[in-house]
């Protein structure tokens, strides 16, 4: 890392990091270009961290994945400019999370409730939510098991 000055390593923030962010953008093999996706997401800190995607069934990530399920992924959060007063001088508030993982498809009814329930934590206050049979039958759940990590941030300073 280049900037090493910048680099988070301590995990517990690094998911904290995870849980401020609102998307998580997908880069998925698709030769000879790679196919980027940004999506809503629900995140386990177990490990390195499982994140959790909802899908409809058939489309362009769905057959990807089906063919290679490794991917890249990046999520970020905390923006805010940094004013100078030369151009040169301005810069960028961030923090940032990018890394590797593996993708397998969740055919458990209950291990869909989990993660759906995880990813409606990622955007509501709210706690209890139930899903029916039908509607766990016809959403695809992605696990995305996460292989390597890495966080950067550049915040600015307290007061």
């Amino acid at each position: 890392m280049r900037r090493s000055d910048r680099q988070v390593v301590d995990q517990t923030k690094i998911f904290s990091i995870i849980q401020k962010c609102d998307c998580c953008r997908l880069a998925i093999t698709n030769d000879p270009v790679p196919y980027l996706i940004p999506l809503n997401f629900g995140f386990l800190p177990e490990e390195n961290g499982i994140f959790y995607f909802h899908s409809a069934k058939e489309g362009t990530k769905l057959d990807l994945l089906r063919k290679n399920p490794e991917l890249s992924f990046e999520l970020d959060t905390s923006h805010a400019v940094k004013k100078g007063r030369f151009a040169c001088e301005y810069s960028f508030y961030y923090q940032s999370v990018i890394g590797t993982g593996k993708v397998q498809f969740v055919e458990e009814p209950s291990e869909k409730e989990k993660a759906l329930s995880l990813l409606m934590k990622q955007y509501s206050a709210e706690q209890n939510f139930s899903f029916s049979p039908e509607s766990l039958a016809r959403t695809v759940i992605l696990k995305m098991t996460v292989e390597s990590i890495s966080c950067k941030e550049y915040l600015p300073p307290q007061s």
